[in-house]
């Protein structure tokens, strides 16, 4: 729990947000990169001056993943379109050796960039499911039609290139069990489901016809620093993190009983290195979770424990366009990777103890600026 001159929340909040945002960058030079904590098979997998690309490259996942391939001395290429409330921060790659494009992958100008590199990481993507259904068309665009002028582009300029796609794990809709493997039925219950389907598949069949080297990572629900917190569309671990470093309460929406496999951003990080590297997974799609499972309730009440929050918990009624697309409870079978060498290695308590560590030390992410 932040006090006193630390506090970030309630009455301090708009404080920083006066701010400079070239105060925070600058700032956030000092932001340590990925903890060497990666299996030592995914540190050893030879990126070393290879050209890579990350698109998404200043949001969540995609800078976690470009401060890992920097440890490993990779060439690292970052394309991102910088839209509002996706989670792009520049605080996230602030002092680090990077070329960034400023452009939808949709871009004429990211073929410069792609072009003849070793590595793709296509992060890049719209994960709001309340936003999908507000605005279906954009979902579309951003998931769907802009991946498909992706595909294009690397089929032109760089068709020898290992293509990794994150996906999500919202393909698969309402389970009809559990856990959920990689032959489970794809039938989402949101427009962002439809469109990540349609980006995956768009992929898998350019692999098919072009003889592209793609593979595509379902992820769960992922976790950890550099994460935005301050929008309530983005998941539920970012708004319980936020609300509970704030003093506030977490809401659960029904009776919290829903159960959900968690991961650390890490072990996601890990995952995206070894199916790049391996030529088994060329074509291949796969589910990335964790193997223990937790409600809703269990998850808010260990983030409340590790936080030190006074702000507590309290059950509510579903909103009627939350209920519409809720999953229930979904835990997936990650079986299929773990074949790859990959394994989850981050349990919940500690990898939660970490991003609020990581929190407390970058307070600004708590805060809209």
């Amino acid at each position: 729990m932040l006090t006193g001159d630390d506090a970030t929340c309630a009455g301090t909040v708009t404080a920083r947000r006066s701010l400079a945002r070239r105060t925070l960058v600058e700032a956030a030079a000092a932001l340590p990169s990925v903890p060497m904590s990666l299996a030592p098979a995914a540190r050893e997998l030879g990126f070393a001056s290879a050209k890579c690309v990350v698109t998404g490259g200043l949001g969540f996942i995609g800078s976690n993943l470009v401060h890992a391939l920097l440890d490993q001395g990779a060439g690292v290429h970052v394309i991102d379109a910088r839209i509002p409330d996706h989670g792009a921060d520049d605080a996230n790659l602030a002092g680090l050796d990077v070329a960034l494009l400023v452009a939808s992958i949709d871009d004429p100008a990211v073929a410069d960039v792609c072009a003849d590199a070793s590595y793709i990481f296509n992060v890049a993507g719209q994960v709001s499911h309340v936003a999908s259904m507000r605005d279906p068309q954009r979902d579309l665009l951003l998931n769907a039609t802009s991946h498909a002028a992706f595909l294009e582009t690397v089929r032109s300029v760089s068709p020898q290139a290992r293509l990794v796609y994150t996906s999500t794990r919202q393909v698969y809709g309402r389970p009809v069990r559990v856990p959920v493997d990689e032959s489970h039925p794809t039938h989402p219950v949101d427009v962002n489901g439809v469109a990540k389907l349609a980006g995956e598949q768009l992929h898998m069949v350019y692999g098919h016809v072009y003889d592209l080297a793609v593979t595509s990572l379902r992820l769960t629900n992922v976790y950890g620093p550099r994460q935005r917190l301050t929008s309530d569309e983005l998941g539920f671990l970012p708004v319980f993190l936020r609300r509970a470093m704030c003093d506030e309460v977490i809401e659960i929406f029904g009776d919290g009983s829903q159960r959900r496999d968690c991961l650390h951003v890490d072990d996601v990080v890990d995952a995206l290195l070894f199916a790049a590297r391996d030529d088994n997974a060329i074509g291949e799609i796969y589910n990335v979770g964790s193997p223990i499972d937790q409600s809703l309730r269990e998850i808010a009440e260990l983030i409340v424990e590790l936080s030190g929050s006074s702000g507590g918990i309290q059950l509510t009624p579903w909103p009627a366009d939350h209920a519409k697309i809720d999953v229930g409870s979904v835990h997936v079978d990650a079986s299929k990777i773990e074949a790859l060498g990959w394994t989850s290695r981050i349990d919940m308590r500690t990898g939660l103890g970490r991003t609020i560590d990581f929190y407390r030390e970058f307070p600004w992410y708590l805060s809209s600026i």
